[in-house]
């Protein structure tokens, strides 16, 4: 059987972007994916229109949870949350035996591995607190700057042409900042087509592309049938 793959959105995206954006993010997650995995993407029944502050991310977690029981149903071999901030994987992990990916934890372990130092291009609003998850993460150490875009996470899907120069702009300010390797901090510059190799081409350093580290992540789970751990240190 086919392993499948659940890419769960952190919006009603059906009634903001429509079910067409939906369909173009399943599209390009399946010609991302290795051959024989199968790709699913959902909107959450309710939420806001976007994660741009930590308020959002709260609005979105019980919604997540609730999303639980019907991935169960489904046997998915491993879930996705559709969003940098990772909004309520420690939660879902509680609920679930399924590889629960976030895919901005990936991204940023993935530059750590990849880089000495690195930077994160955000949108604008983004949720506060970046440095908090970087310690929590491990990687404090080797994180260099945050910067903006200039533009919002529906901005990006909606305008990603006009977007281009903006997220440029803060890309050059990063390497100038000290980076060696960027990383996208939205969802919403993963899924522009060939964003990630231009900025490449024109800054002259890796871009670790949020949605895909997220996938592959998720792949590399499945394929070693790893299962998220139940007992910490701290309770033995």
């Amino acid at each position: 059987m086919k392993p499948r793959i659940l890419y769960q959105l952190t919006s009603p995206m059906h009634r903001t972007l429509g079910v067409e954006e939906i369909e173009r993010r399943r599209a390009y997650l399946s010609e991302a994916a290795a051959s024989d995995v199968v790709i699913d993407v959902w909107p959450l029944a309710d939420g806001p229109s976007a994660v741009e502050s930590n308020a959002d991310a709260a609005r979105v977690v019980p919604e997540l949870l609730l999303a639980v029981p019907k991935w169960i149903a489904e046997s998915y071999d491993a879930v996705i949350i559709g969003c940098f901030s990772d909004p309520g994987v420690a939660a879902i992990r509680d609920l679930t035996d399924i590889p629960v990916i976030g895919p901005g934890g990936s991204a940023m372990h993935l530059a750590a591995q990849f880089g000495e130092r690195f930077s994160v291009l955000s949108s604008d609003p983004t949720p506060k607190g970046l440095l908090a998850r970087l310690r929590s993460l491990g990687v404090a150490d080797v994180f260099v700057s945050e910067r903006m875009v200039g533009c919002s996470v529906l901005d990006l899907v909606r305008r990603p042409d006009e977007a281009f120069n903006g997220i440029l702009a803060a890309a050059r300010a990063c390497v100038d900042d000290g980076a060696d390797i960027l990383v996208m901090g939205c969802m919403g510059m993963g899924f522009t087509p060939q964003l990630t190799e231009r900025l490449q081409d024109r800054v002259g350093v890796p871009v670790v592309n949020s949605v895909l580290a997220g996938l592959k992540i998720a792949e590399a789970a499945v394929g070693m049938n790893l299962r998220p751990a139940k007992v910490s240190g701290s309770n033995r």
